[in-house]
């Protein structure tokens, strides 16, 4: 059974990201991809990276992670994120950052699968939202089916095969899919997808579940599924640390 978990953008917020391992174990998966932002906004970085390191068969850095570990590029970032970047690099550990250091920016779990956290090409934003970026993002995909993040917004693109003879992609060969909570995707043969989990720690579709994605190879589907965590605790938590209060608020709301 070539079943996969698939989670993004945990941002430091460990009861979202014990809620979905303990969902993905009752649901019997055992393979686990995370595609990066581990850090990041929420008040326990080292404990997801624990959690990361144990339980994912692969896993790949965000550009959060990055920026712990490369304290130039947190100017990069708005106020409250480079605080949270800040105050991340503080707490952790020479272990931590090391386990950080050794994630690398693209993976290929399987032949068919190519994980990245962000757009596969430079464009004039990372954030692949629309069928616009989309088409610009399938110049850099090299399998039938690649995993990204970033957004914490669950979607699928699907654009035709690469050796379409139409030349470069634009918007109109694009198709852009919602993903209701537990309703699968179906993924052609012949076309190639563009797939988005959603986010962990920190949804931004207006649904404060945490947001994972299963992908199953023998049934060619793609499924959100949503679940619900402690979001008190963990705005409790994020207010304790000391972390500016915006990045508590959020959480409530999905925003």
């Amino acid at each position: 059974m070539r079943r996969y978990a698939v989670i993004s953008d945990i941002h430091g917020n460990l009861h979202a990201l014990e809620a979905v391992l303990a969902e993905i174990a009752r649901m019997g998966i055992s393979k686990i991809i995370c595609l990066g932002d581990v850090v990041g906004y929420g008040p326990f970085p080292d404990r997801c990276i624990d959690l990361v390191v144990k339980c994912c068969s692969t896993a790949i850095r965000g550009n959060h992670d990055d920026a712990v570990i490369n304290p130039q590029l947190e100017e990069e970032f708005n106020g409250p994120a480079k605080e949270a970047i800040t105050w991340s690099r503080g707490v952790l550990g020479p272990l931590h950052l090391d386990a950080l250091c050794r994630l690398r920016e693209i993976e290929h779990p399987h032949e068919s699968v190519m994980c990245v956290h962000d757009c596969p090409v430079a464009t004039a934003t990372d954030y692949v939202y629309d069928t616009h970026i989309a088409a610009i993002a399938f110049g850099g995909v090299n399998t039938p089916i690649c995993l990204l993040g970033h957004t914490h917004v669950p979607m699928v693109f699907e654009a035709p095969p690469a050796n379409d003879s139409k030349g470069e992609l634009t918007a109109r060969d694009v198709v852009a899919y919602v993903t209701p909570d537990g309703e699968p995707i179906a993924l052609a043969q012949d076309r190639r997808y563009i797939c988005n989990p959603g986010s962990v720690g920190q949804p931004r579709d207006a649904d404060p579940r945490a947001s994972f994605a299963v992908l199953d190879l023998d049934q060619r589907t793609f499924t959100v599924h949503r679940t619900d965590y402690d979001i008190d605790a963990a705005q409790l938590a994020t207010q304790q640390a000391g972390l500016p209060t915006v990045l508590a608020d959020r959480l409530a709301i999905g925003a």
